[in-house]
């Protein structure tokens, strides 16, 4: 029985819905307020930073594969 990755699979779930919540709520009061390029912004940070937070294995593989295009293996 994997105990830890239990709880960090449950945590990482219930993380991510209230971070889709958070996002969407202040979403949608950028738009009601009609400011649109704040809304963008934080709607590109909010990309980064999901991105970042729930696959940072997929950034370490393009990362890597970057490295390598780049710099040769």
């Amino acid at each position: 029985m994997n105990f830890g990755e239990n709880i960090q699979e449950w945590f990482s779930t219930q993380v991510g819905a209230l971070f889709l919540v958070i996002i969407g709520a202040v979403a949608i009061y950028f738009l009601v307020k009609r400011e649109f390029s704040k809304f963008v912004g934080f709607a590109v940070f909010a990309m980064v930073v999901g991105v970042f937070v729930f696959t940072p294995d997929s950034v370490k593989d393009l990362g890597a594969k970057l490295w390598s295009t780049v710099f040769g293996s």
